[in-house]
């Protein structure tokens, strides 16, 4: 049976006791029911993770020993610039991209756009440690703040691609040369890119892909459109 994955962000290279957050340590103890000289994982959602040993256990305080600390190696950075669809959509766009390794999420104000969310999505953060934890993805997403669409393609310094619809021909085919920055990646509104957003992005250099014949909804596009160009661009 694996070890459960608990998110820990004062875990560092030499942490020998840590002690977890309250509601890290709520969900061991009262739901997994998890009891001292059990071995667990900890993750500080910055590529550190550790093998641990838990000391005490109570409802919302539990102490543990850490045995050992590993480093991962950081992924290609990966940044998806998405115009946010409504509420729970949102939450597994950010599940998705999480456990596909995107490095940044940065929610773009599109002009057919339908949800306009403000800065302070705590919500959003909590959804993608859980994707951290569940996928065991040692990185944690940088969540920006929304940005209106001009401002967020003003500082695009990424390689960029952008989802488009099918009718376009557009193929994840042809050589494509990363920044430094890494790879981005643009998904818009359940309406699409405008026309003025559609040839602004293009201006930039972006890449139009598409998957498959069919229009997708956001939260189905992200890991599509994803996937495609990890197969075809990310080195395996």
């Amino acid at each position: 049976m694996s070890r459960h994955v608990f998110f820990c962000p004062e875990l560092a290279q030499d942490s020998r006791q840590l002690e977890l957050a309250s509601n890290e340590a709520h969900h061991l103890a009262t739901v997994l029911r998890l009891r001292k000289g059990d071995e667990i994982v900890l993750m500080n959602g910055n590529g550190l993770t550790a093998d641990a040993i838990l000391e005490n256990v109570e409802k919302w305080h539990v102490n543990c020993q850490v045995q050992s600390v590993s480093e991962h190696r950081r992924p290609v950075p990966m940044r998806l610039y998405i115009a946010p669809p409504r509420n729970k959509n949102m939450e597994l766009v950010i599940r998705c991209a999480t456990e596909l390794g995107v490095s940044r999420i940065t929610p773009v104000l599109c002009e057919y756009g339908v949800s306009r969310p403000d800065s302070d999505k705590e919500g959003w953060r909590q959804t993608a440690i859980v994707a951290c934890k569940q996928s065991r993805n040692p990185y944690l997403p940088q969540m920006d703040a929304p940005l209106p669409f001009a401002d967020a393609l003003a500082n695009c310094h990424e390689t960029s691609f952008l989802g488009a619809v099918p009718a376009s021909g557009a193929s994840t085919r042809g050589e494509v040369t990363m920044t430094p920055e890494g790879f981005a990646l643009w998904v818009g509104p359940e309406g699409g890119f405008s026309e003025a957003e559609t040839r602004a992005l293009l201006e930039a250099g972006a890449v139009p892909v598409t998957v498959g014949p069919c229009i997708l909804r956001v939260e189905t596009a992200v890991p599509a459109l994803l996937g495609a160009i990890y197969a075809a661009y990310l080195p395996h």
